[in-house]
């Protein structure tokens, strides 16, 4: 039997220091603010690690209290319109707007990584990123292989692979 992306993360980065726990009503709180599902590797992935950085630059979040505060906070719905503005800088629209970017990640030097959610199945979605220079990128997912192919690259100097969680409040 073939390992799952996750699977291999995890073989990657090691048994999770101290999260590791799945909490549903979070996930539909989230997904009930989007008005669309989210992929089931996102949440899994963030179910097992928890907030915090990837290789210590690719920082993710997750819903931990699922207030309405808190939801605003990780995906506001008064989204920027600035594709409408300025289509050559940004060429895609933003979520709520339908099939709109919904940001899932980031980077400190301003890197922004988002859902493509054009296809009627999370598990499809495509990966946007938006670079510090202000470029676009797309790659396939789901994002659980699009972690993988970071972690494939040499892209950062320094130790092997790990996942850093944020402290909760």
């Amino acid at each position: 039997m073939t390992a799952t992306a996750l699977e291999r993360l995890k073989e990657l980065l090691g048994e999770p220091a101290c999260w590791g726990w799945a909490r549903p009503r979070l996930w539909e709180a989230a997904e009930g603010h989007l008005g669309v599902p989210l992929p089931a590797g996102y949440k899994a992935f963030l179910d097992l690690y928890g907030p915090g950085a990837f290789d210590g630059f690719l920082h993710m979040d997750r819903p931990v209290d699922g207030t309405a505060a808190e939801l605003e906070r990780l995906w506001p719905t008064s989204g920027p319109k600035s594709h409408l503005d300025d289509p050559d800088r940004y060429p895609f629209p933003f979520h709520p707007q339908p099939g709109g970017l919904i940001e899932w990640g980031g980077e400190e030097d301003g890197a922004v990584y988002y859902f493509l959610p054009e296809e009627p199945d999370p598990a499809d979605w495509r990966m946007v990123v938006e670079t510090d220079e202000g470029e676009w990128q797309e790659a396939p997912g789901p994002v659980t292989e699009f972690l993988l192919n970071l972690a494939g690259r040499p892209h950062r100097p320094g130790p092997a692979h790990r996942y850093r969680q944020t402290p909760t409040p």
